[in-house]
């Protein structure tokens, strides 16, 4: 029996019309790839389960349908982990899909031994990621030094398109944030970061497929749920202050940076769907985070900015 490669886990809900060709793209993107597909719904009151189990069935690929009932997209892709039999794990998401990255993910997970792999963004990264292949040096960063880089925008890592070591997340515990909607991603991502011996970077440029992505329909009012990140990022912070204690500039970065910055975003959306300033001066006051809107030598110039218009002159204050 061969060894399972890789484990593909896609959370699903309300998608009959599309999960067909949805499971053909991700059949395409594994080509020579001994994988295994798990489709895990997540309250479908549609079509979804029967035509998910008929396209494996038919199409003889390994894979299986878990319903997890009227879930949340962290419960599901834990439910997913729990039940994959892969080396490594990948998420695939209908309305986020990368394209042909997954053979030189593995490759380079294979040749590096690591934790995780992400993707390039440009040429340039490419070049530099494939000469580290060839010259079987690694250049490790640490994972809080690609969390300082991932706030100041110089490392761009996806949930989309990463690869991880189902043996390191099992050992490490890392699992999502079941009650968390907005900013359980990003708490993963940092966890994992913070947790891996070995970060690699494949010399690949993921590239976004839109022709197959499901389009997003007209988005209820997330409201004050939005706020959920800014407490992922507390939990983040939590951890750096036990573990980091010693990385000034990494707990200043959090704490001058990140945060605000995550509350700020929160603000905004919120803004836009009509939520008047007072009421959400009102809330912030109540859940303690307009005491966390915390400038100092780590805060970009246009945050403060923003921050100083909203505790000064709220109603002058433009969402971005």
């Amino acid at each position: 029996m061969k060894i399972v490669e890789l484990s593909v886990i896609l959370p699903v809900r309300n998608v009959g019309a599309s999960i067909s060709e949805i499971l053909q793209y991700v059949s395409v993107q594994t080509k020579n790839i001994n994988f295994e597909i798990i489709v895990v719904d997540m309250g479908s009151t549609d079509n979804t389960v029967l035509k998910a189990i008929k396209f494996i069935k038919e199409s003889k690929i390994n894979g299986f349908v878990i319903q997890n009932g009227d879930s949340t997209v962290s419960a599901a892709l834990n439910t997913g982990i729990s039940k994959a039999n892969g080396q490594y794990i990948t998420f695939v998401f209908a309305r986020r899909l990368y394209q042909n990255y997954l053979k030189v993910y593995l490759q380079t997970a294979v040749e590096t031994s690591a934790d995780i792999v992400y993707g390039s963004i440009n040429e340039e990264e490419s070049i530099a990621a494939q000469r580290r292949l060839i010259s079987k040096s690694i250049c490790q960063l640490s994972g809080a030094d690609y969390i300082k880089y991932i706030i100041n925008d110089k490392i761009f890592i996806d949930i989309a398109a990463i690869l991880i070591s189902s043996k390191f997340i099992t050992e490490k515990q890392i699992r999502f944030n079941e009650l968390c909607s907005f900013g359980y991603s990003e708490e993963f991502v940092f966890r994992c970061l913070l947790e891996a011996d070995i970060i690699s970077q494949a010399p690949y440029i993921i590239t976004r497929n839109h022709a197959f992505e499901l389009k997003r329909g007209k988005q209820r009012p997330v409201g004050n749920s939005i706020f959920q990140h800014v407490d992922a990022n507390l939990r983040i912070f939590d951890i750096i202050k036990t573990t980091q204690r010693k990385n000034t500039e990494l707990i200043d970065l959090f704490e001058q940076q990140k945060i605000p910055q995550t509350i700020m975003h929160g603000i905004d959306i919120i803004l836009k769907e009509g939520t008047p300033y007072n009421s959400i001066r009102g809330f912030l006051r109540v859940l303690g985070y307009d005491k966390l809107l915390v400038t100092g030598k780590m805060t970009n110039k246009k945050l403060k900015r923003r921050i100083k218009i909203w505790r000064v002159i709220p109603w002058m204050y433009k969402p971005n």
